[in-house]
C-alpha cells in the first residue's frame, strides 16, 4: 500500500471516531491497515503472549518493586520504548528520527557496534532482539498534548525500515494521536481503552 494510500484510508477510519463510533474497535482498524501496509507486528496483534507479557510494563522499579521516579516526579519508563515515550532521542544519531521515533533495520547490529545505552544513555532490555526481532520502529503518538504513548512496530525481516517510511508512518501516527487526544478530552479526561 502507497504512503498516501494509507494515510486516506487511515483518515476514513478514524472519522469513524468523530461520528460516533466506538473508539477501541476504529483503533484496532486503524492499527490493522498499518500492520497490513508495514508488514510488521504491533501492539499485542503478532506478538506471543510471553513477549507482551514481559515488554508490557515500561515502569523501572527499585529491587524492593517500588516505582523509580524521575526527580519531577514523572515514572522512569525502561528501555528504548520509555525514551521514545518521554521525548528522550537525539535526533542527532542515525537511530532516531527529528520527529522522535527510533528505528533500526538490525537490532542485532546495533547492539553488537553501537550499544544505546552507551551511545545515548538508554538502557535497553534487548528482549525485542532475543525474540528474533531485527526491524524495530518506535513512533511516539504525539498531539498538541504531548506524547500520548507509541506505535511499535517490529519484523523479524531485516531491512524493513527507510526514512522515508518512517516519515509516513509519522504522519500516520500523528493522525491517530490527534483524534485520539480529541476522545480523551471529549471523555472528560478518560483515557481510551488500551
Amino acid at each position: 500500500m502507497e504512503a498516501e494510500e494509507l494515510r486516506r484510508r487511515v483518515r476514513e477510519t478514524l472519522a469513524g471516531l468523530s461520528e460516533g463510533g466506538g473508539a477501541r474497535e476504529t483503533l484496532q482498524q486503524v492499527l490493522d491497515l498499518v500492520s497490513e501496509a508495514s508488514g510488521c507486528d504491533f501492539v499485542t496483534r503478532g506478538f506471543g503472549r510471553d513477549f507482551v507479557v514481559r515488554e508490557g510494563p515500561l515502569c523501572e522499579r527499585s529491587a524492593a518493586g517500588l516505582i523509580l521516579r524521575h526527580p519531577n516526579g514523572a515514572a522512569q519508563l525502561a528501555c528504548m520504548c520509555g525514551a521514545v515515550v518521554q521525548g528522550r532521542t537525539n535526533p542527532g544519531l542515525p537511530i532516531f528520527t527529528p520527529g522522535g521515533s527510533f528505528w533500526t533495520n538490525g537490532t542485532t547490529e546495533l547492539l553488537r557496534e553501537a550499544p544505546p545505552g552507551e551511545s545515548v544513555g538508554i538502557r535497553p532490555r534487548n528482549y525485542c532482539n532475543e525474540v528474533g526481532y531485527e526491524s524495530v520502529a518506535l513512533i511516539p503518538l504525539r498531539a498538541s498534548e504531548g506524547i500520548l504513548g507509541l506505535l511499535q512496530l517490529n519484523s523479524r525481516t531485516p531491512g524493513r525500515f527507510t526514512a522515508e517510511k518512517m516519515e509516513e508512518y509519522e504522519a500516520v501516527a500523528r493522525e491517530i494521536a490527534t483524534v485520539a487526544a480529541g476522545k480523551v478530552d471529549e471523555g472528560e479526561g478518560r483515557r481510551l481503552p488500551g
